[in-house]
């Protein structure tokens, strides 16, 4: 299967089209189209069947039906005497404006013959190098107020609507996005979480073992062996890689090596020159000139 990267997580830009929320007889079926957008379905009540290309997900109460990027589709009910409701709402991953453009003018209606077809997989590039392919069908009850809550905004659009949605949609992007990681992490990495948030949290603080392993309620030596196994390396050179990775973010954004040196908990910025240099074989300076 193909893939399509709808963007760069820490670079998107949200804007939701449409949102509403939507009836649908036990006859009616919506397709098969293209639409010009991203279309999140989320289930309230029955049932519906989802065709995304040649594929079919049957959809329930707490289900999130994605879809877009130009992949034919239908939808319709799996009942044929009882409706379904749904929250429907219509986005763009990245844009420069923030306002609303109704997908109803660009969706293009299709033949059986394109909707016969192997779908598009739809991934996203996350901030640390990671990848994320989102499903077409995705399980979550517990981020319906959030999509109620953008439906709602949509719905009455009071003064400053726009960005009010961008940040709601943001929210939801980035809730979704860490329920799919949490999803397939091992197990050995679900046990060091409570670490690895610490970490992520608290760049300016050196951490030791023991307060890691505290932490994640486990012996030091237990929470080692557990941590190399999750991450393949050990506690105190993943701090370390996560520091010069977030350094490097810092130099290529522009600022300076002193500011750097504070956020990042260094005692001087000639100590944070030092560890730069050994462990990338460059000085902070000499990292950003060549990576501009």
């Amino acid at each position: 299967m193909c893939a399509l990267i709808v963007g760069e997580f820490d670079k998107l830009r949200p804007t939701v089209n449409f949102a509403d929320t939507t009836i649908a007889a036990p006859t009616y079926c919506w397709g098969p189209r293209i639409i010009p957008d991203y279309h999140f379905i989320y289930i309230l009540s029955g049932t519906a069947e989802l065709r995304v290309g040649n594929q079919a997900f049957e959809l329930r109460s707490g289900d999130l039906g994605l879809y877009g990027g130009g992949i034919p589709m239908m939808l319709r009910s799996k009942s044929t005497d009882s409706p379904f409701s749904y929250y429907s709402i219509h986005f763009q991953w990245e844009c420069e404006s923030a306002t609303p453009i109704h997908p109803s003018p660009r969706i293009r209606y299709c033949d059986e013959e394109q909707m016969n077809q192997d779908p598009v997989a739809l991934t996203i590039n996350m901030q640390d190098g990671d990848t994320i392919t989102l499903p077409f069908k995705i399980r979550v009850p517990h981020l319906e107020d959030m999509i109620s809550h953008i439906v709602s905004e949509y719905q009455q659009q009071a003064f400053g609507y726009e960005i009010a949605l961008r940040g709601r949609m943001s929210l939801l992007l980035a809730a979704l996005l860490y329920h799919l990681r949490e999803e397939r992490e091992p197990e050995s990495k679900r046990k060091i979480m409570p670490a690895l948030q610490l970490l992520e949290q608290h760049l300016d603080r050196v951490w030791s073992v023991s307060e890691l392993a505290h932490a994640c309620g486990y012996q030091t030596a237990y929470f080692t062996e557990l941590f190399k196994k999750a991450m393949g390396a050990t506690p105190k050179s993943y701090m370390l890689d996560q520091r010069i990775r977030h350094a490097k973010r810092l130099l290529l954004a522009g600022e300076s090596i002193d500011v750097i040196a504070s956020r990042l908990g260094y005692g001087s910025p000639h100590y944070f020159h030092r560890n730069f240099k050994e462990e990338t074989g460059m000085t902070p300076s000499e990292f950003r000139m060549y990576n501009q």
